[in-house]
């Protein structure tokens, strides 16, 4: 029988994945510190990323 951590037998939280709170707060325990998720319903939800660059300069008019 081969031994697996505990994160490696614990399903990575999707977006749109539908669960319980209990299940859900086991994944989100097992997740990387720098991401937040919601679970609104039933339904989880992922924080868009932030940019921490800007995406274009801007002219001074």
């Amino acid at each position: 029988m081969v031994n697996l951590s505990l994160k490696q037998r614990i399903p990575p939280l999707e977006n749109g994945d539908r669960l319980t709170r209990y299940e859900f707060e086991r994944r989100y325990q097992a997740m990387p510190r720098h991401q937040k998720a919601e679970l609104i319903e039933g339904v989880v939800y992922f924080a868009s990323p932030l940019r921490f660059e800007s995406h274009a300069e801007h002219m001074v008019i």
